[in-house]
């Protein structure tokens, strides 16, 4: 396959197209080792519906988006599978496509980075930044692990941020305090694939000069029209605040992506591209699949001439602040436009599979319609950085009594009323303050798309809805049909104008509407107020929902704890008194325990394990025990609760249950029947879990109780 790129002599050429033409909307390209989930959507529904109101009023606008198949975790999952990295990225990228789908989100071209494209492209950036002078080697010292003798990259090692002290952070940056890591840097790292600590070793490394661009970076933070939103013009702030260091680009074997040409003649081992090179790139190289696909000019006609626009995460954000910018202005090509959001949080706190409120595009589906929440993410979309709860009561009322009780109520009720009185529209009233009223609406909701307030064009959305309830309402048209065919007429095409403004946010439901009206696709330019025709059947457009998740709530509080210290009982041959802990919130507790039947003293030390933290205090043989350890005991053999790959202070539960707080007694414990079955700890058929893990025991036969 040819690819398209710039004349090396030349450098890069524009086209001479106008630079209104072409506007180019992406959304980061999700990660191709595990399925879509309702965190992810938000920015892709986000994408999406900016999307869609472009083309609707006319623009050329392409949305492009990619799986990222690079990187540690798709080598090391693909081999814990027993497969290829390609063929098993591959997997994710065809699921990644069904659930976007499924979801309405429509692309103009969805690619992969592990692609030819993407490999030139990579390669010629490389390329470029070499013979600027951007690039250069260097030997660092890199964080690798004897167990699982391979280096680690940041996101494979954890430990306490340097910085502000928080624990499990990742070697990358501090979810805390943002600041930027090394995995190097931590204190206390620990390999995330095997749980023990690794070593550091020297290595050679290919590094791109990043501080070179800081007055280029600080010219485009403060240029007005870059528009960058107040809260990552401060950040951007604090970051250049501090001196920009370098950036390391490259990666030692293995590691699934392309290699770096000539690396092995220049350091004498293969390297590789950094993921966060080629990632990126990705947003090119799809764009220029589609122009090969639909032998459509070629990419430069976008990239240089057009317009683009960035939708990412705020967890993403220091990389295309920064990194990205820099590239482009290495290789002379025009800075987009960036949009930021927050995470998604359910019913208050981060999504956890613990409690049950961790969904996979498909599982969610399986519960509630996607444009629900399609409608939902917009009402609380705008261009601050705020996370967005998905709150289950609230998310069932907006659907219920005001996308489907508002909005849907109106619309459905005037169609069908036309329907089954008329048949057809052959009169439409004249209403000029009305008309006014809605068109100014209009022209507002137009501008809320126009600035990513997609929040504001919802509650404009419904406004324009609310005065056609009133208007028919008012009107009371089944007292007299024939009398007000015309006033009917009217509502008809408020609510033709609904189905076209709102599309965006809600396609199928617009889609339905003009199906209606015997109409295959509107435009913006379709608005008004003359419409006349037949009217087909019209189904339900909004889809009631009847209830949501519920989680049980188990008995106890289950926390990762580690065992600091562990002595004799004084008074008990069988007893031992250990130090535990528990995290920032617990801290550190005393708990005695009857082990030395099964485990040394020294075998407990620095060992992590399961503990329930809300067992009422008791006095042992004369020591306070303020926690219970959790153990499996199958009559012969005990196995600790094993949670080795857990950050001391994560909770444990059994999937789709919640924990309880209250104080629970020992003989309420007892009641309880925990088993170990296959390596793994069950409660009613669902399994022990924590953020990071399963939880395993070792050594024990099956249906061993829990004591």
């Amino acid at each position: 396959m040819k690819i398209a790129l710039p004349r090396k002599k030349q450098g890069l050429e524009k086209t001479g197209k106008k630079k209104a033409d072409n506007v180019i909307i992406t959304a980061a390209l999700p990660y191709a080792n595990g399925p879509v989930h309702i965190g992810h959507l938000l920015e892709y529904v986000q994408a999406d519906i900016y999307t869609r109101f472009l083309k609707l009023i006319g623009k050329e606008a392409l949305y492009i988006c990619a799986s990222d198949m690079h990187g540690t975790p798709v080598e090391v999952n693909a081999r814990k599978a027993g497969q290829d990295p390609e063929k098993f990225a591959l997997e994710f990228w065809k699921q990644h496509q069904q659930d976007f789908k499924a979801f309405l989100i429509e692309f103009d071209n969805y690619y992969r980075t592990h692609s030819p494209e993407n490999k030139q492209l990579a390669e010629y950036f490389y390329s470029e930044l070499k013979k600027k002078g951007y690039i250069y080697r260097k030997r660092i010292r890199i964080i690798y692990c004897p167990s699982c003798a391979r280096s680690l990259p940041d996101r494979y090692v954890r430990g306490t941020c340097p910085y502000c002290t928080t624990q499990d952070q990742y070697g990358d940056v501090c979810e805390q305090c943002s600041s930027v890591l090394k995995g190097i840097d931590l204190i206390n790292p620990k390999c995330t694939l095997c749980g023990r600590p690794p070593i550091q070793k020297e290595s050679e490394h290919y590094f791109f000069r990043l501080s070179a661009f800081s007055g280029k970076l600080k010219k485009w933070m403060n240029d007005p029209d870059s528009g960058l939103q107040d809260e990552m013009r401060n950040s951007l702030q604090e970051w250049m605040g501090k001196r920009l260091e370098d950036w390391c680009i490259s990666r030692d074997a293995p590691y699934f992506g392309f290699e770096i040409p000539g690396s092995r003649e220049e350091t004498g081992a293969t390297k590789y591209f950094y993921v966060w090179l080629d990632a990126p790139i990705g947003y090119i190289s799809s764009t220029q699949n589609y122009c090969l696909k639909k032998k459509k000019g070629q990419w430069q006609d976008y990239w240089l001439n057009g317009k683009v626009q960035h939708f990412i995460g705020k967890d993403i954000s220091y990389f295309h602040f920064l990194f990205w910018p820099a590239m482009l202005l290495a290789v002379g090509i025009p800075l987009p436009k960036l949009t930021v959001h927050g995470f998604v949080t359910v019913n208050g706190q981060k999504m956890s599979k613990t409690r049950g409120t961790f969904f996979t595009a498909k599982d969610f589906l399986k519960l509630y319609p996607a444009e629900a929440l399609r409608f939902y993410y917009a009402s609380h979309l705008d261009r601050t950085i705020q996370d967005i709860d998905l709150n289950f009561e609230d998310f069932k009322a907006f659907n219920n009594n005001v996308l489907m009780g508002n909005l849907g109520n109106f619309c459905y009720r005037v169609l069908s009323f036309a329907e089954k009185n008329y048949g057809a529209i052959r009169k439409v009233d004249k209403n000029v303050r009305k008309e006014q009223e809605v068109e100014e609406l209009i022209a507002e909701i137009q501008r809320n798309y126009q600035a990513h307030d997609f929040k504001s064009a919802v509650r404009n959305i419904l406004a324009v809805a609310d005065l056609g309830n009133a208007y028919f309402q008012q009107a009371e048209p089944w007292k007299n049909p024939e009398k007000t065919a015309g006033i009917v007429g009217w509502g008809v095409n408020l609510a033709r104008n609904l189905g076209i403004i709102a599309s965006p946010i809600l396609p199928s439901f617009s889609r339905k509407i003009s199906q209606a009206l015997g109409e295959q696709s509107l435009a913006g330019k379709d608005l008004a107020f003359t419409w006349k025709g037949k009217i087909k059947g019209i189904t339900h457009l909004v889809e009631k929902i009847e209830k949501i998740p519920a989680s049980q709530t188990f008995p106890l509080r289950m926390m990762v704890g580690k065992i600091f210290d562990v002595k004799d009982h004084p008074n008990a041959d069988t007893l031992y008194v250990l130090q535990v802990e528990l995290g920032t919130e617990i801290g550190k507790k005393q708990v005695v325990a009857g082990l030395k039947n099964y485990f040394t003293s020294s075998s407990l030390k620095n060992r992590k394990a399961i503990f329930c933290v809300n067992m009422r205090p008791a006095t042992i043989r004369g020591q306070k025990s303020e926690a219970m350890i959790l153990v499996a005991d199958d009559g012969e053999n005990a196995s600790l609760l094993d949670a080795e790959k857990s950050a001391v202070g994560e909770e444990a539960a059994f999937e789709g249950m919640e924990n309880s707080r209250k104080e629970v007694t020992f003989d309420e414990f007892k009641k309880l029947l925990l088993v170990a079955e296959q390596g793994l700890v069950w409660f009613e058929g669902k399994k022990l879990v924590t953020p990071a893990e399963a939880v395993r025991v070792h050594g024990v036969k099956d249906v061993g109780r829990i004591y």
